[in-house]
């Protein structure tokens, strides 16, 4: 059932689920705002009322733009199990009687490895979506800006779009390089042995 689902929300476009999903959830069931950053009344500000307001207007173009990434990561997870299933530790492990349960978690271990990668890869697609999906529910982000930077020329806010996109991207592989460390033992053990 999660396959079929993950293969449909993949091949669709992040504008045309941004589309969507704004006119489900915002324009016919009214659960989130249409356009904007946060309530127009409020007052940018630390409280919880703003902060409340801010996560509700981010909640849809955060969730076009994730859903579809997640897609492509639960189709790739599935044919790496596949893949795993079929290697011989998990017919030696079964030999050895071994619960299947214990061998799931192996396969499941063995086949996040590239999806995790994948993952971190894929920031900068994300990033790439994020401009039409801003565009589509009328938000304030990064990629807004960008774009009006580049049609107003303003290479300052050009260079700092750009820098705040690549800090991100490295943070995520960053993150990615010390989660890896927890997954895989064998990473685990060779960064030990480099110490």
């Amino acid at each position: 059932m999660l396959f079929p689902v993950a293969l449909f929300i993949n091949s669709i476009p992040f504008f045309t689920l941004a589309i969507i999903m704004l006119y489900v959830f915002a324009l016919t069931l009214k659960w989130f705002p249409l356009s904007g950053g946060y309530d127009f009344q409020m007052v940018p500000q630390l409280s919880f009322d703003f902060i409340m307001s801010v996560i509700r207007h981010h909640t849809l173009p955060f969730l076009s733009i994730v859903l579809v990434t997640i897609g492509g990561q639960a189709i790739g997870m599935r044919e790496m199990s596949i893949y795993e299933l079929n290697s011989d530790y998990v017919l030696y492990s079964k030999l050895l009687g071994i619960r299947d349960g214990r061998i799931a978690r192996y396969v499941f271990r063995n086949a996040m490895l590239p999806q995790i990668t994948g993952l971190a890869l894929s920031i900068g697609t994300m990033v790439g979506g994020s401009l039409i999906c801003e565009i589509v529910f009328s938000y304030p982000g990064i990629g807004t800006w960008l774009f009006t930077a580049i049609r107003q020329l303003d290479y300052p806010l050009i260079s700092g779009c750009t820098l705040l996109i690549a800090v991100a991207v490295l943070l995520a592989n960053f993150t990615i390089d010390v989660i890896y460390g927890f997954i895989d033992p064998r990473i685990k053990a060779a960064q030990m042995e480099e110490q």
